[in-house]
């Protein structure tokens, strides 16, 4: 795994954010959507200030992963609703462990907030990856941005086996 260093974002962070987030919708979701729906679901240069103020907000607790000042990947824990509402790593890093650390981390600070379970609504894409780390699938979900159907999947883990993911 690379020699990454796991912090709270701060609001300077928001547009390495967003990158992560668009690059990670572009090409790693490209195999399981449609053009369409790639282009409706990641987001544009206006999504800053909203990222700002989130990374401002008591309700989120949002990670980044901070390779030498460069971000390469970020997740966001809603402990209040037991879910997580992001994870995304850059393209470069996939397959490295990052996310499963941010995911890690993640569950452990919900299980500290007193959450017994975890849910998460995930890109179709990134399905087996949850799976792999102990979450079951749920229901399909689907979610219209600008106009745009976009089918995603809930799953949800049980956190009171204390059996976070891991990197291998």
């Amino acid at each position: 795994m690379p020699d990454v260093s796991v912090r709270t974002a701060r609001p300077d962070d928001a547009e390495a954010v967003l990158e992560v987030k668009r690059a990670a919708i572009e090409e790693l979701a490209a195999r399981a959507y449609t053009p369409a729906e790639l282009e409706a679901w990641a987001p544009d240069d206006d999504a800053v200030a909203e990222y700002r103020s989130a990374m401002s907000a008591e309700q989120f607790q949002i990670l980044v992963a901070d390779d030498d000042g460069t971000i390469a990947g970020y997740g966001v824990l809603n402990a209040e609703q037991s879910r997580v509402e992001a994870l995304f790593v850059r393209p470069f890093w996939t397959r490295s462990g990052i996310g499963t650390r941010l995911l890690g981390q993640l569950e452990m600070s919900a299980a500290f907030d007193g959450c017994a379970q975890l849910a998460v609504v995930s890109s179709l894409n990134a399905v087996p990856f949850y799976e792999t780390l102990g979450y079951d699938r749920i229901e399909q979900r689907s979610r219209t941005i600008d106009g745009v159907d976009i089918e995603f999947i809930l799953l949800r883990k049980d956190l009171t086996s204390r059996e976070w993911a891991t990197p291998e």
